[in-house]
């Protein structure tokens, strides 16, 4: 089984979406906690992956309650020292080459972030959530509101000396009390988006040097390397109908507590109800003829793993992913790294070859279903679409 992380960023999202009531989710909220519940459902792989400039995951809050809940479902990886610095330094390398186009990418985050990442996609309300009420937690995570350590390329792209960046740094609690005409506001959000941007990289090439999974929260996207897919196509893991409202089922369940604390808790809960019933093939969830007869299919597998399924919560959940121009999760497609043939080389010529024969066999396989998900190296993405259909659209998270 191929070993990957999962971007702590996505995790977070469910807490975010449970602090208030559902029709008040943004839409990178909705997209990642459907995606982070669906893979840790399917799949024992993912493990989350601290920053660089840290070797623990910290959190606080709601994001400890997550933290909490899920340790036995998503651990914390631990990398070696030597893997940090090295991969932190080639990120930092290349930021300092490509600074007018990185500094182009923060603007145009900033200023017209739908350019980006299409259309209603929720920037705005990430980053006021990032730098708000995820202010402590963010700040507890990597010491301020962005990420000291990648000072130097910071530094390049913002175009402000180190010394002024530490101020701001130092300072940069007080910027969601300043205002956002302030400033520290302005020099303090720019340093958060390009911070998660280059550590969205940096878990990326930590993933490709090993030959491993990751799932990227959607804001990472624009700094990501580029993968080509003329040598290595992409490989599609379908959904079927009934896996996909699993998945939503589990999301809205947690909105019958009042609580955010209770909420996480209780999604947690019914995540690993789920999860063990799934994984020990006590529950089906096949491919259905209709849309009517998956989601019964869905709320009788939840049931019978012990969840208590809401229709009216798993409706509005429906309604609000529709209404947001999200649809429905339809697939997982992995981009394999460029060296995954030589990975899957070095797979049969080790212990592991029939590990190896099964992830060459998914790259040729036109009936790839989501359990199969762990058995191919690469970045994961998830496709939406608006029917609910496979291929439909191409709605990336």
């Amino acid at each position: 089984m191929t070993q990957g992380f999962i971007d702590w960023a996505s995790l977070t999202e469910v807490a975010n979406g449970y602090a208030g009531p559902m029709r008040d989710a943004y839409r990178w909220s909705a997209v990642s906690s459907i995606q982070a519940t669906c893979g840790i459902v399917h799949g024992r792989q993912f493990r989350v992956l601290p920053s660089p400039g840290s070797r623990r995951l910290a959190t606080k809050g709601p994001h400890d309650v997550l933290r909490t809940a899920v340790t036995d479902l998503v651990d914390s990886a631990q990398l070696p020292a030597n893997t940090v610095d090295r991969t932190a330094a080639e990120v930092s390398h290349w930021a300092q080459d490509n600074t007018t186009r990185l500094r182009e990418i923060v603007d145009t985050c900033l200023s017209n972030p739908d350019e980006l990442y299409g259309p209603r996609c929720g920037f705005d309300q990430w980053l006021t959530t990032a730098l708000g009420a995820n202010r402590e937690a963010t700040t507890l995570r990597v010491g301020g509101l962005f990420d000291l350590s990648l000072r130097t390329p910071l530094s390049a792209v913002l175009e402000v000396d180190e010394q002024e960046l530490v101020r701001a740094w130092e300072h940069s609690s007080e910027a969601a009390t300043l205002g956002t005409d302030s400033d520290l506001y302005g020099l303090v959000s720019r340093a958060h988006v390009l911070s998660i941007l280059l550590r969205g990289r940096y878990h990326d090439l930590v993933a490709r040097s090993a030959g491993i999974q990751v799932m990227h929260h959607p804001v990472r996207a624009p700094m990501l390397p580029e993968l080509s897919d003329v040598d290595l196509p992409p490989v599609p893991y379908e959904l079927t109908n009934s896996e996909r409202f699993m998945a939503q089922l589990l999301w809205a369940s947690g909105f019958a507590e009042r609580d955010a604390d209770r909420r996480i808790r209780l999604w947690a809960d019914n995540v690993r109800l789920v999860r063990t019933a799934v994984l020990a093939e006590v529950v089906d969830l096949p491919h259905r003829t209709s849309e009517t007869r998956a989601l019964d299919t869905a709320v009788d597998a939840a049931r019978n793993a012990g969840v208590r399924a809401h229709s009216r919560l798993v409706d509005d959940a429906i309604d609000l992913l529709l209404a947001a121009g999200v649809g429905v999760l339809t697939s997982f497609v992995v981009n394999g790294w460029p060296d995954m043939l030589t990975t899957l080389a070095s797979y049969v010529g080790s212990r592991k070859e029939q590990i190896g024969t099964r992830v060459a066999k998914q790259a040729l396989d036109s009936n790839r279903r989501l359990k199969h998900l762990a058995e191919t190296p690469g970045r994961v993405t998830g496709r939406f679409a608006p029917t609910g259909e496979p291929g439909t659209a191409d709605g990336d998270a």
